[in-house]
């Protein structure tokens, strides 16, 4: 029998538990568990060996009823029980990047109380790479950000004025500027601050990983108050974004049709035809710089349909790629009817 099986059983057995205060006896969760009653016995004497507080009352004619302790957390009216605790648990390993910052202390805290109501090999049975894995892909470590992460998250609830030094990319160099911190964006595994860069007078995104030094300033801004991160992203295929607006239109065809009809890649997605030789996907984005990459990514089984400025960029991207592989590349023009 594979392993992941007596484990779904087993949470749900817990689920079970929780549910019934009054407790439920092992032919009451045979049932509700679609299993024999021999198989309910043997998970509840597993449950109580790796330490999880289940134990059974004996009731009229010696029926034993099965309950689960009520160890939860509870504070100022808060409270989690055992399968949120354990899922609050599972929860570090989305969040391993902000680990040693401010945003992770609040979880490292609850985690500890956690474990100081569980046993280790209680929360290790449920969670190991044989049966739940949570992979996040290779990013930032912002444990040596917290400094600069507390100034901003002060400042930003102060109104006070930044002086950054940020190292651009594009420039190849550090520069120094002001800035009006007004939000926090976490994406993948990247922090983001978004914000009034005063030298270009518009609302810029700095990556985090990249502010070299922040200093908070005497001086105060005001945060525009129709201003919300959520609107400021939205037309974004990612966190880059600008105010103009357009609708994109590609074709996709093989893999890359399943995964549109499996995912939807972005709030605006659309698919506007389907058929067996693939889907037309519709998009509205302020801003194509992270849809070009991802797009590219399907190879030959994603065309860009419209605008013609658009699908420009990708063949020129196309033929810079195929020079670094040393292949002559001729111009051929786009194919944009659909």
């Amino acid at each position: 029998m594979a392993r992941a099986e007596p484990l779904f059983r087993q949470w749900n057995l817990l689920k079970t538990l929780q549910a019934f205060h009054f407790g439920q006896t092992e032919d009451d969760l045979a049932k509700r568990l679609e299993c024999c009653k021999r198989t309910v016995q043997r998970d509840l004497n597993v449950l109580q060996q790796i330490g999880f507080p289940v134990f059974h009352e004996t009731g009229e004619y010696g029926k034993r009823f099965w309950r689960l302790e009520a160890k939860a957390l509870d504070h100022d009216g808060l409270t989690l029980s055992m399968t949120e605790m354990l899922s609050l648990y599972l929860s570090q390993q989305l969040l391993a990047p902000l680990a040693g910052t401010q945003f992770g202390d609040g979880l490292n805290t609850a985690l500890e109380k956690i474990k100081a109501l569980l046993p280790k090999s209680a929360l290790g049975h449920f969670f190991d790479d044989r049966t739940l894995l949570v992979k996040n892909l290779p990013g930032q470590d912002y444990s040596g950000k917290d400094k600069e992460i507390a100034i901003i998250n002060k400042a930003m609830a102060e109104g006070r004025v930044l002086k950054v030094r940020y190292h651009s990319l594009s420039k190849g160099k550090d520069f120094d500027a002001t800035f009006h911190p007004y939000g926090l964006v976490f994406l993948g595994t990247n922090l983001y601050c978004i914000g009034l860069l005063v030298e270009y007078g518009e609302v810029r995104t700095l990556k985090v990983s990249r502010i070299v030094g922040v200093q908070m300033t005497a001086q105060v801004f005001e945060r525009p108050s129709n201003f919300s991160l959520r609107a400021y992203t939205h037309g974004s295929f990612g966190i880059f974004t600008s105010s103009k607006f357009q609708t994109i239109r590609a074709r996709f065809t093989g893999w890359a049709a399943t995964s549109l009809r499996e995912q939807r890649w972005h709030t605006s997605q659309k698919i506007v035809k389907d058929t067996k030789d693939g889907v037309v996907a519709e998009f509205e984005l302020s801003d194509t710089t992270e849809f070009r990459r991802w797009i590219l990514g399907f190879g030959g089984q994603a065309t860009i349909i419209s605008p013609k400025s658009l699908a420009a960029a990708i063949q020129s991207e196309l033929k810079a790629t195929c020079g670094a592989y040393g292949i002559n590349c001729p111009h051929t023009p786009a194919k944009l009817a659909d």
